[in-house]
């Protein structure tokens, strides 16, 4: 119990952080947002040293989408809330981690939870950067705007994340594996939108560990 409430007060802090940063110092929501997207994740990536059972991670999920809930119903933490788009990133999130979090915990393979949320927590992040800083090549799908700059950006994060799990010597034939996998996400992450993408990459991500055998 002392763990799930250390995490509560974590999650807490982070979101009056963002929130000092968007009313005091006029970080748009959209920045925040990200701030918290990465925040999260590499939080998220310790759940498994010090929650050893399915159900405190679903306690600690589930709070964080009751939070979020009465966030978005009473305009409360706008640092996440505030945006003029549509997204269902955040409630994804947490679904996304309490799934990953199952699956390592039914077969004991980390690399179902650890790939897949680095992936979205770094690889993601690296994506939305590279897209607003060079905007190289704009497109739109499904009405949403993305760029090859930003697929490009996601693409090398995410080869490097799935580089860093197999860091023996790697013949041609690995290499080629992990830039096809390294492709299928980022192709997943172009054509996914309204936030969808929280909830894409790390199912495709954990289909294909489970299919190559990773």
């Amino acid at each position: 119990m002392k763990a799930l409430a250390l995490y509560a007060l974590l999650y807490l802090a982070l979101f009056g952080f963002t929130d000092i940063l968007y009313h005091k110092f006029g970080v748009n929501a959209e920045t925040t947002r990200k701030i918290v997207h990465v925040c999260t994740g590499v939080i998220a990536l310790t759940f498994p040293v010090y929650l050893t059972e399915f159900w405190q991670a679903a306690v600690l999920c589930g709070s964080f989408l009751g939070l979020l809930f009465v966030c978005e119903r009473f305009c409360w933490f706008q640092s996440i809330t505030a945006i003029k788009r549509k997204s269902y990133g955040s409630w994804l999130f947490a679904l996304v981690v309490l799934i990953c979090f199952w699956i390592q915990w039914k077969t004991g393979n980390m690399r179902y939870y650890y790939i897949p949320l680095l992936i979205l927590s770094l690889a993601d992040p690296a994506a939305a950067f590279a897209g607003q800083k060079w905007r190289y090549r704009p497109f739109r799908i499904f009405g949403q705007a993305k760029t090859i700059s930003g697929s490009l950006g996601f693409l090398v994060v995410c080869l490097a994340i799935l580089w860093g799990f197999h860091p023996e010597q790697m013949n041609l034939n690995q290499l080629f594996i992990l830039l096809g996998l390294a492709l299928a996400l980022t192709i997943t992450e172009a054509i996914s939108v309204n936030g969808w993408d929280n909830l894409t990459i790390p199912v495709v991500a954990v289909g294909l560990i489970y299919c190559m055998h990773l």
